[in-house]
């Protein structure tokens, strides 16, 4: 996951979406996941996980922040680690990542390209003016926005302004189509696709191929 405030980022593979539910404490505003690690985070630390399982296509991403560690194990049942707590939005939609990861088949594969759960913040123009929004997700073919502002119809076209790594903030506009909305407000946005034929697209490929290559090393670590 790429955004502006996230200090750190790792993986989590279970082998089952039970085995994520075991995984994962709910506990009120205290619900979260404890995770193995060495790595000195410290209290309060924000982090990234990207959450995935064995042989299914999907995966999802959560956020949280450190709210515990424990520095030195204390045997098998008592391991080092750090214990995050998801934020306000990850908790209230954790039924519906666990439907999601439920869905998800080993090989299956809906779409022509993958899509990564990439934050990174945009806007959309219309008629009635520019608005702000992020995305949930992101491949070389589409996105989902994130929308503070209004919804199009299915089949729009608009442009979208991606502020991508590296532009200084001028971002990268593409032309857009919508391809579904989502109208639950906690989640509301539109699933766009983008133009195939337009050459602002490779400035967008470049940037997922270094995404795509962070991915493979922090599974290959284990991370």
């Amino acid at each position: 996951m790429l955004t502006g405030d996230v200090e750190h980022r790792f993986w989590l593979t279970f082998d089952t979406v039970e085995d994520f539910e075991q995984a994962m404490k709910r506990d009120g505003p205290d619900t979260g996941i404890f995770h193995k690690t060495l790595r000195a985070f410290a209290v309060g630390d924000r982090l990234s996980i990207l959450v995935s399982i064995k042989g299914a296509e999907g995966m999802v991403s959560l956020e949280g922040r450190v709210l515990w560690r424990r520095i030195r194990s204390g045997g098998p049942k008592m391991p080092a680690g750090v214990f995050i707590a998801l934020v306000d939005r990850d908790r209230a939609r954790l039924d519906s990542i666990v439907r999601y990861l439920k869905s998800t088949k080993p090989n299956k594969q809906n779409r022509l390209h993958p899509r990564y759960p990439v934050l990174i913040p945009a806007k959309y123009l219309t008629s009635k003016g520019e608005f702000p929004s992020e995305t949930r997700n992101l491949s070389r073919g589409g996105a989902f926005l994130r929308c503070k502002g209004p919804l199009l119809t299915v089949g729009a076209k608009f442009p979208v302004v991606l502020f991508l790594e590296g532009e200084a903030g001028k971002g990268v506009s593409l032309d857009a189509k919508v391809a579904w909305i989502d109208y639950f407000e906690d989640t509301q946005g539109m699933g766009v696709m983008f133009d195939p034929g337009q050459s602002q697209l490779k400035k967008l490929h470049r940037m997922l191929d270094k995404f795509e290559k962070s991915l493979r090393k922090q599974k290959a670590a284990g991370e």
